[in-house]
């Protein structure tokens, strides 16, 4: 509107990943997704909120990116491409579930732009998701995070 533009990565402006949402002796996760963070209990999928694949949050997307919140090597894409499991430093073991009970989509309106093995840096997209297929199957488009072994890490917190 005034002629101000939204500063990137690639022309020096800070990253989304840059704000960190969780901590761990292994290091910090940073924030994958544009959108409002959420207590963890508000997950609308008990599986996810009960904490029974570890501890994280969601978030509320603003648009249909994901980017890769640490340095790691991609541990999974789902075969829909809706969810990717992501390893750092001190074996932290992170899960980017985008959607709730959006395996059912069968992969429509998700893209991926990596693959198991591939090494991702914080920052780099790893996927885009179409937030308007995701509604129109009725389905609630949070974006879950979750480091899997949480319990690994005494220290482990929620920022």
């Amino acid at each position: 509107m005034f002629g101000f533009k939204k500063r990137t990565p690639e022309d020096g402006g800070a990253s989304i990943t840059d704000k960190a949402v969780m901590r761990c002796s292994a290091g910090e996760i940073g924030q994958p997704v544009r959108g409002l963070i959420i207590p963890f209990a508000e997950i609308q999928d008990p599986v996810f909120s009960g904490g029974l694949l570890g501890q994280g949050i969601g978030i509320e997307p603003e648009e249909g990116i994901v980017y890769a919140p640490m340095d790691g090597v991609v541990s999974s894409v789902a075969g829909t491409n809706h969810a990717i499991g992501i390893t750092g430093d001190g074996e932290m073991e992170l899960l980017i579930h985008v959607g709730i009970d959006t395996v059912a989509m069968n992969g429509d309106g998700f893209a991926t732009f990596v693959a198991e093995g591939d090494q991702v840096v914080k920052g780099q997209k790893i996927m885009e998701f179409d937030r308007d297929k995701i509604k129109a199957a009725g389905k609630f488009e949070t974006v879950v995070v979750l480091l899997t072994n949480s319990d690994d890490y005494p220290d482990f917190k929620l920022l």
